[in-house]
């Protein structure tokens, strides 16, 4: 079996996918419009960073919740219910876990801070989201100063319409403490309420030390966010962060009436997100970029941010992968991972087939660590190794395996010991489980699609609760 044999697995998978997600009946782009390489080109045209893997580009400010958000670390985000004064069609909280049940129930988010921190809970960043939580202005300013109590000098965040605000409410929240306010600032046929929102956030630059605005960049907007960008400088906010559109896997029939596609190759790697915002649009980067670079041909002074899909999902993977280096066992049996800074996954270099067997005795001579399989066969060796052993071996074809940690559900009766040091194979479907910052946080919902996954490459030791998927196998670019 050779590279493009073993990655055949995967490129089914995402087939497989694009057809399920498909089914609702919002199709695909037959070419990706937008390729991840455009953001670098863009950042270094613009003066922007471009971080995290690649997937944040910002310019000027960046909340320290964003930055928070990148590993999950230390950040939690809760809702007291999730009735809403909005109805946008593209709205992902449906997919949350008990949706109806929120709708007409609430979460005391008080107690569930306080529990949190009798667990032993740390926080830098806490966060309110809904629903609207200004339906609630007492339950919101309590948990404030609770959150002052509990973790002094924690910064806090409100995501708000602004619909239930005035000078009084706004006053409110500083005096208990909020540091931030983010509004959700819609386009026109989803909100009539902008230019409140403008005047509101002039008053709220006054007495907060943080405005911001997220909005997601809908596909044929430009002129209107270029507007919004030019307008929320002149109030006074410290940013904008621009989130790419996604479509919910439900109201399909308002995705297709606006002709939207989703855009191909929706993640770098596909797997099953616990983010439930859903799949990208197609369209929505190429206008983030180049909103990006009209905020720098204007010399706009605030804070502009393009938060990617992908960039979403970095805390769940580097959240998981904490589980590599905590448990000895597992990491003795992949001693050839190595975890990407940018996207957070467990990598490492792989050969197939007869390079396979290259590979192996090349690290058996060089005292490098190789994970062998005969079934495939393959040979998994460190990253770092790579340039070495492509000198040493000419012609070695290489790939890039991803992989992600998972916990195995637990063994019956006659279940098969685990062996070998290679990874479980496949591709899970993007959608969501549990968003686990911190007891009583906020929930993702999964979208249920599940392409399948491939054929297992090994298992991790079975000492281990643990173990890793491989996620993808992609041609590996040396120096």
């Amino acid at each position: 079996m050779d590279l493009r044999e073993y990655a055949e697995a995967f490129d089914e998978a995402e087939r497989d996918f694009e057809a399920a997600v498909e089914a609702f009946g919002v199709p695909f782009e037959r070419e990706e419009s937008a390729p991840r390489e455009e953001r670098a080109r863009v950042a270094a045209a613009c003066g922007c960073r471009c971080e995290n893997g690649g997937f944040s580009l910002w310019r000027n400010w960046l909340s320290p919740a964003c930055e928070a958000c990148r590993t999950g670390e230390e950040t939690a985000t809760f809702f007291i219910d999730l009735k809403c004064t909005k109805s946008c069609y593209f709205c992902f909280n449906p997919n949350q876990d008990h949706y109806d049940y929120f709708r007409t129930h609430k979460r005391d988010i008080v107690r569930e801070l306080e529990r949190a921190h009798d667990a032993g809970a740390r926080f830098r960043c806490l966060a309110i989201t809904g629903g609207e939580p200004m339906l609630y202005p007492g339950e919101v300013e309590a948990f404030l100063r609770r959150a002052g109590e509990l973790y002094p000098g924690a910064h806090t965040r409100l995501y708000t319409s602004g619909d239930l605000l005035d000078d009084a409410g706004l006053r409110a929240l500083a005096d208990a403490g909020l540091t931030e306010i983010r509004f959700s600032v819609k386009p026109p046929d989803a909100d009539d309420g902008q230019e409140r929102v403008y005047a509101l956030m002039e008053r709220a630059a006054a007495v907060l030390p943080d405005v911001v605005v997220e909005v997601p960049v809908i596909p044929g907007s430009r002129g209107q966010m270029e507007e919004l960008l030019r307008r929320s400088d002149a109030a006074g906010a410290h940013g904008v962060n621009l989130l790419e559109f996604c479509f919910p896997l439900h109201n399909g029939a308002e995705f297709a009436k606006r002709g939207f596609k989703l855009r191909k190759h929706p993640f770098k790697y596909l797997y099953d997100y616990w983010y439930g915002g859903g799949v990208p649009v197609a369209g929505s980067e190429a206008e983030a970029l180049a909103l990006m670079e009209f905020a720098s041909r204007e010399g706009l002074r605030l804070g502009v941010h393009y938060c990617s899909s992908d960039n979403k999902n970095t805390g769940q993977i580097f959240q998981q992968n904490k589980a590599f280096f905590a448990d000895v066992d597992l990491r003795a049996a992949h001693p050839w991972m190595s975890q990407d800074e940018g996207d957070r996954f467990l990598k490492c270099a792989k050969a197939f087939g007869e390079d396979a067997r290259r590979a192996r005795a090349w690290a058996a001579r060089a005292g490098v660590p190789c994970g062998f399989d005969a079934e495939v066969p393959s040979a998994a060796l460190p990253l770092a190794c790579a340039d070495a052993l492509a000198r040493a071996c000419a012609g070695i074809v290489l790939a890039e395996s991803a992989n992600v940690v998972e916990e195995r559900e637990a063994a019956g009766p006659g279940a098969e010991p685990g062996q070998g040091a290679g990874s479980e194979r496949g591709a899970e479907a993007a959608g969501a489980g549990p968003e686990t910052e911190a007891p009583g946080d906020r929930t993702e919902a999964s979208s249920g699609l599940d392409p399948g996954s491939g054929p297992k490459s090994g298992r991790a030791p079975v000492r281990s609760a643990f173990y890793l998927r491989e996620v993808a196998a992609t041609p590996l670019l040396r120096n």
